[in-house]
């Protein structure tokens, strides 16, 4: 069966090891996640190290979802990549990736997937995953924004 792949791409006004550091932590994740997705509980270590198993427990759209994922790959300040263990997928690879840009930090989340449940998950991963993904992704990008622009505002000198 086929893999596919998603991609989304967004420039923070913010450093790279800034923004590294925040997705490095699936704690994280409650900040940013759509309505949608409801988080019950997140164990995992507070950075990132690769071989270490994080966990969720959730649910989207009234399903509930258990997940556990592990850090695959991570090179600090540029790359968190992270494999489902055990989740709804059969494949999941998602790279976080961090690249200097002139107004910040280029981020992209690139994600190869594919549901289990055979011919059936393999058609709702072409047609219907897409969508979701876009969604999701769109709704998280402009969370992070927000979270690196409100950070900024936080740190900037008032003018009395």
């Amino acid at each position: 069966m086929t893999t596919h792949v998603f991609k989304a791409s967004t420039v923070l006004h913010a450093d790279c090891a800034a923004v590294f550091a925040f997705h490095e932590n699936p704690k994280n994740i409650s900040k940013i996640s759509p309505p949608s997705l409801r988080l019950k509980n997140v164990t995992c270590g507070e950075k990132a190290a690769a071989g270490e198993i994080f966990r969720i427990e959730a649910s989207q759209f009234g399903l509930p979802i258990r997940w556990t994922g592990m850090w695959e790959k991570v090179e600090e300040p540029r790359l968190l990549l992270d494999v489902a263990v055990s989740s709804p997928f059969k494949i999941w690879r998602h790279s976080h990736i961090f690249e200097d840009h002139p107004e910040g930090c280029l981020m992209t989340d690139q994600v190869e997937y594919l549901l289990k449940g055979g011919w059936l998950g393999a058609l709702a991963s072409s047609l219907v995953m897409p969508l979701i993904f876009a969604a999701m992704f769109h709704a998280r990008h402009k969370a992070t924004r927000d979270w690196f622009n409100c950070s900024a505002l936080a740190k900037a000198p008032r003018a009395d």
